[in-house]
C-alpha cells in the first residue's frame, strides 16, 4: 500500500509525464533525454531513485527500443544526495553516494509488458530521512558532461507532526468508524492535521490522499473453507490545509462496499473484519504535478502530446524528485454500523452476517 502515491508516475508514460516548457517533436533525431524519478518517504529506510532514458529516435521504433535494456540505461552516471541546511541551503551538511542495484533482487520486480523486465536498475541509499535537512539529488553523466539536480523537503510521519484522530485520539479511536445512518445528509469524515514544527516559514505538505481498505472473510458453510478478501475505497486527493477532512456520504460508502464485495458465491456467508486506513501526504511539487495532469489530461484524450511538469534542473532532463509521508492503522467499524450494513437492502447481495472479530 505504501506505493500508491508512487504509482502515479511510470517511465513508460513519458509523453504525458514531465516538463514545463518544451513540446516533444516525436520524429526528432535521437538524443539522450534523462528521466529521473524519486519519491522519498520518511517511513522507509531504503530509498530508490529510477534514472532512465526516454525513447526518442527518428529511425527506430520506440516499441523495439523498449525491449532492449541498454536503450534505457546510462552506462556512466554518478548519483549522490546532498543534505543541505534547511536555514541556509547554500551550505552542504554531508553527501551520500547512491549505489546501482537491481530492483528484482531488492524485492521489487518489474511488471510484464512491452518494456524489458530485466535488468531492473535503480540507485539506492539507506538510512532514516531527517526533516531538518533539504535533500538534493545530483546526477552527473560522465559521457555527456551534463549535471542534473533537484531538491525536496522531507515530510515528518511521526504522530506528533502528522496527527490522525482516528488513531491518536483515544476517544475517537474507541468510537471506531461509524457510518450507520443512511439519511440523505449523513456524511462520514476522515480528519487529519499536520503540525509544521521545525519550520513555520515553509510547509512541505500540499496534497493528501486517503484510502480505506475494507477487509472481510468468505466462509463456506459446506466445505468450511475460509478466504480473506479486501476492497480499497479511495477517497481521492485533497489540496493541503493545515487540518482538513475527507468526506463521503454514508450511503455512498454502502454502495462502494456492496460493489467492492460483490455478490456472495454459492454456500458463502461474509464476515466483516477491521479496516486498514491509509493516509498519505505529498509535497507542493507533487501537488503541482497532479494539478497540471488534471488540467491538461493525459494519453489520447489529452490536449497535446507534451509533458506537463518537471522539477529537475538540467539541459535534457525530465522527472520528479519529491517526498511523501504516510500513516496506516487498523480501524474497527462500530457495532451500530455493522448492524446497519447487515440490515441494509443495499448490502443484501453480499450476504454479510456479522464480524470476524
Amino acid at each position: 500500500m505504501k506505493k500508491i502515491f508512487a504509482s502515479i508516475i511510470v517511465i513508460c508514460t513519458i509523453f504525458c509525464f514531465a516538463s514545463c516548457s518544451t513540446k516533444f517533436n516525436i520524429a526528432a533525431p535521437y538524443k539522450n533525454i534523462t528521466v529521473i524519478y524519486g519519491l522519498l518517504d520518511a517511513g522507509d529506510t531504503a530509498h530508490y531513485i529510477r534514472i532512465e532514458k526516454a525513447f526518442l529516435d527518428q529511425n527506430k521504433s520506440a516499441l523495439d527500443m523498449a525491449k532492449v535494456w541498454d536503450s534505457s540505461y546510462f552506462a556512466h552516471l554518478n548519483v549522490r544526495i546532498e543534505r543541505l541546511f534547511i536555514a541556509d541551503t547554500t551550505h552542504i551538511h554531508d553527501t551520500i553516494h547512491l549505489n546501482l542495484v537491481d530492483l528484482d533482487l531488492e524485492g521489487y520486480p518489474k511488471q510484464q509488458g512491452t518494456f524489458f523486465t530485466s535488468p531492473n536498475y535503480a540507485y539506492k541509499f539507506t538510512g532514516l530521512l531527517d526533516s531538518q535537512y533539504v535533500y538534493r539529488i545530483v546526477v552527473s553523466n560522465f559521457a555527456t558532461g551534463e549535471v542534473d539536480s533537484a531538491t525536496t523537503h522531507i515530510i515528518n510521519d511521526d504522530p506528533g507532526s502528522f496527527l490522525i484522530p482516528l488513531f491518536d485520539n483515544v476517544r475517537t479511536a474507541d468510537a471506531g468508524m461509524d457510518f450507520n445512518s443512511t439519511l440523505p445528509n449523513s456524511t462520514y469524515s476522515l480528519n487529519y492535521a499536520y503540525v509544521l514544527g521545525y519550520n513555520q516559514t515553509y510547509s512541505p505538505v500540499a496534497i493528501a490522499q486517503a484510502i480505506i481498505r475494507f477487509n472481510w472473510v468468505d466462509s463456506n458453510i459446506v466445505t468450511h473453507s475460509i478466504t480473506r478478501n479486501y476492497f480499497d475505497d479511495n477517497f481521492g486527493y485533497l489540496s493541503y490545509a493545515t487540518s482538513t477532512s475527507f468526506q463521503k456520504k454514508n450511503i455512498d460508502l454502502y454502495y462502494d462496499l456492496s460493489n467492492g464485495m460483490g455478490t456472495a458465491p454459492a454456500n458463502v456467508i461474509r464476515l466483516i473484519d477491521r479496516c486498514d486506513f491509509y493516509l498519505y501526504l505529498g509535497t507542493p511539487e507533487f501537488n503541482t504535478y497532479i494539478n497540471n495532469s488534471l488540467v491538461q489530461g493525459t494519453g489520447l484524450t489529452g490536449t497535446e502530446i507534451e509533458p506537463v511538469y518537471t522539477n529537475i534542473a538540467g539541459a535534457n532532463v525530465l522527472g520528479l524528485f519529491t517526498a511523501k509521508a504516510n500513516r496506516t492503522g487498523k480501524v474497527t467499524i462500530s457495532n451500530a454500523t455493522v448492524d446497519s450494513l447487515i440490515a441494509s437492502p443495499i448490502m443484501a447481495n453480499t450476504l454479510l452476517k456479522g464480524t470476524a472479530y
